[in-house]
């Protein structure tokens, strides 16, 4: 499992076979509301630091989808996702 405030990182996941096992919304303390998306499956670990050292690939029409699926759920879309 992993946890990422990172839309892109968390898109690429799910591009890369990853589910999306939830979505926390905290408050900071300035007031705003901070997404942490909940990620599991097979190899996500391994997935997410091939993201942050910067070698990561995927389809980038798969990666758009998954970017806007994010978007989606964080301003209304599914409420389903969050905790």
């Amino acid at each position: 499992m992993i946890e990422t405030k990172d839309l892109w990182q968390g898109a690429y996941l799910l591009c890369e076979g990853g589910w999306l096992d939830g979505v926390k919304v905290n408050r900071r303390p300035d007031g705003k509301r901070e997404f942490v998306f909940r990620l599991t499956g097979d190899g996500v670990e391994d997935l997410a630091r091939r993201f942050k050292d910067g070698d990561a690939v995927c389809n980038v029409r798969k990666l758009k989808t998954h970017v806007s699926h994010l978007k989606q759920v964080i301003f209304g879309g599914e409420c389903s996702a969050r905790e």
